[in-house]
């Protein structure tokens, strides 16, 4: 397991205790309960949110065939390639050919254009989480000034087969504590596939923050849709093997975290919020992660496009076009 170095949070001070009960790569969490909801936006709005600039600073970019860094990415095994490495802390997810570029990505509902995918093959036991992970804290650190949001956003495919297992994939956004160790979710979001813990769900998405809720300040999950499919009623995933958009922000300056996700290849997205505890906090690193919650049928989790940026808060003229829906939030 890799150490971030402080170079990029030692303008923060940071309290050991806050991130007490973390140490390294983890996938504790504790249950929020529901997020705010913020309502529907437009892909235009999602935009106008991000500013003139949509990647004001760009901290990493790929089409798992090309990258920022001037990769070009070969179908097979990922690690060692444009800068990715992994985690499994055992079992068979130690082995480097779990994480691969795909030739050719799926088709689908809402398919982004052709060209390579992004595999992590499903964890193996519910006792092992896999990582794959990029450092982005040197970009961080030299971003342009004011770029204090940060934005992840990247595709994700769920096949349309329901599973009888609990798969739980997708990613966190981390900071890191003053030792340089991964600790707080900035921000991140899971698709769970199949039966999770307690509820039995097919297609579930949850949203993840380090937050403060009374006198307890950790990471939290924070469940955005949940909709089994045996009621009758409609997914808010593509049911018929297709692709979900997902979008999430963190907010150095205030500490509130967004995420939205759409099912329409981008037209339209449904937001969330919560006001977190991150404040001050740097970012460190990006991971994509597949765990295995419940059962033993594992699920591979296939992304697509995938970038981390950094803008400012939004100008006026964007603030003045959506006050209308941002009234619609409910202080946490």
């Amino acid at each position: 397991m890799n150490k971030i170095g402080i170079a990029s949070v030692a303008a923060v001070v940071i309290s050991g205790a806050a991130f007490a009960g973390f140490s390294g790569r983890n996938d504790n969490f504790i249950d929020g309960g529901n997020a705010n909801v913020m309502g529907s936006f437009s892909g235009a709005q999602i935009a106008a949110m991000r500013g003139a600039s949509q990647r004001n600073t760009d901290l990493y970019s790929t089409n798992w065939t090309t990258d920022t860094n001037g990769t070009t990415f070969t179908a097979g095994t990922l690690p060692g390639q444009g800068g990715w490495a992994y985690y499994c802390a055992s079992g068979a997810g130690t082995n480097a050919s779990n994480y691969k570029i795909n030739a050719v990505r799926p088709g689908g509902t809402n398919a982004p254009p052709a060209g390579q995918a992004m595999q992590m093959g499903g964890a193996s036991s519910t006792t092992t989480a896999r990582y794959l992970y990029q450092d982005v804290s040197a970009q961080w650190a030299a971003r342009n000034a004011g770029d204090n949001i940060a934005w992840v956003e990247y595709d994700q495919y769920m096949a349309s087969t329901a599973s009888t297992s609990g798969n739980r994939t997708g990613g966190f956004l981390y900071g890191a504590d003053s030792t340089g160790t991964i600790g707080a979710f900035l921000t991140g979001m899971t698709l769970e596939y199949g039966t999770v813990g307690t509820t039995t769900k097919q297609r579930s998405v949850f949203g993840y923050a380090y937050y403060t809720s009374g006198t307890q300040t950790g990471n939290f999950r924070f469940k955005l849709s949940d909709q089994a499919l045996s009621s009758g009623g409609t997914s808010p995933l593509a049911v018929s093997g297709g692709w979900t958009k997902q979008v999430m922000s963190f907010n150095q300056n205030t500490g509130e975290v967004n995420w939205y996700y759409s099912v329409d290849g981008g037209a339209n997205y449904t937001g969330f919020f919560v006001n977190g505890a991150g404040a001050g906090l740097d970012v460190a690193e990006w991971d994509f992660y597949a765990s295995m919650a419940t059962g033993t049928t594992t699920a591979n989790a296939i992304f697509g496009d995938f970038s981390v940026y950094a803008t400012p808060a939004p100008g006026a003229a964007a603030l003045v076009g959506l006050a209308g829906l941002m009234a619609r939030r409910r202080r946490a």
